[in-house]
């Protein structure tokens, strides 16, 4: 067998200096302008990005713009649709994920994806070998998931053990924490206020000027994002987000499709295969009862034939005894006496 190469040691201090580093650099998947939706587009401005760390960690005084990080990875959540946010502080990474309409725990399973394809990338860029004896440094994960649709039941966390079926006490623990409100003024709440009333408006009046009229109307009368949405070419953004609330749709009505075809591909097949299971099992137990009775008959025959042979029964009394006529015992006889 042959030997593996042997990776160059790396100190404590380079080892801690490259955690800090930006993941990926120059990763072609990594979504460095965030244009994609109305949430990363906010958030994936610095000055915004930085409002909303101190939302999420308001004990962290000493944090800087420049201290924080953008390394949200593209093509990683279904369909590119769900809105992923991930930024890197120092060695902590900090993922946020919006849904907008439908709660849903299997986020915590795209999450759960999320961090291993990012610590695959982390690896890979930083040259570590996950093989060393040596114990590998990596950033230490926050996961949040911001809820702005409505909801009854409002759970602070959802995690991989709870909340997806079979996993309780499973070694691996996902804990997402949900946030549907912040306090009043800051970054994050304003942000769920303003989907909140884009969400009504876009009912209201669809795919229309008039949606994105009557939402920046309300925003500057309630004072919602109001020097975010005057600065970026507005009309653009809202019909941008418009856009994303078609795509969702789309892509929901798909996945619905997709899943009963598969489903009903699969119960046929599931279906098939257990019937042809089901086969078997009363085919074997069917063939064993007719050999029991098989076997019965024959024995009974055979005491019958050996009585006859003896001269202890005629053969009339033996058909007579086997319910047979004198032809079809003989026969019977004659087959018994060929299988011996």
């Amino acid at each position: 067998m042959g030997m593996r190469r042997k990776k160059p040691s790396v100190s404590k201090r380079k080892r801690k200096a490259m955690a800090e580093r930006t993941l990926l650099q120059k990763d072609p998947n990594v979504n460095r302008n965030a244009k994609d939706s109305v949430f990363c587009d906010l958030f994936g401005r610095q000055e915004y990005l930085m409002q909303l760390y101190g939302v999420l960690h308001p004990e962290d005084k000493k944090t800087r713009e420049e201290d924080l990080t953008i390394v949200t990875l593209s093509s990683v959540f279904l369909k590119g649709i769900y809105n992923d946010l991930g930024f890197m502080r120092g060695n902590t990474l900090i993922v946020l994920v919006e849904e907008q309409s439908s709660f849903s725990y299997n986020i915590i399973v795209r999450i759960l994806i999320y961090i291993a394809e990012t610590y695959r990338r982390y690896i890979d860029r930083n040259d570590l070998d996950e093989y060393s004896t040596t114990t590998m440094e990596l950033p230490r994960p926050e996961f949040y998931m911001v809820f702005t649709g409505k909801r009854k039941e409002h759970p602070e966390t959802i995690s991989f053990r709870k909340n997806i079926p079979g996993m309780e006490g499973c070694p691996v623990h996902v804990e997402v924490k949900v946030i549907y409100e912040s306090a009043e003024g800051d970054i994050l709440s304003q942000y769920i206020e303003f989907s909140k009333i884009f969400t009504e408006q876009y009912k209201l009046y669809g795919k229309t000027q008039k949606t994105i009229d009557e939402t920046l109307r309300i925003c500057r009368e309630r004072n919602i994002l109001n020097d975010y949405l005057e600065k970026e070419g507005v009309s653009a953004i809202m019909y941008k987000f418009m856009d994303q609330e078609t795509a969702m749709r789309k892509a929901l009505r798909t996945e619905r499709k997709e899943g009963k075809e598969e489903g009903l591909k699969e119960g046929k097949e599931e279906g098939l295969k257990e019937g042809k299971e089901e086969g078997r099992k009363e085919g074997k137990e069917e063939g064993l009862k007719e050999g029991k009775e098989e076997g019965i008959k024959e024995g009974f025959l055979n005491a019958l034939a050996g009585l006859v042979e003896d001269g202890m029964l005629t053969i009339s009394d033996a058909a007579s005894r086997a319910n047979l006529s004198q032809t079809e015992f003989q026969a019977e006889m004659a087959a018994l006496a060929a299988r011996r």
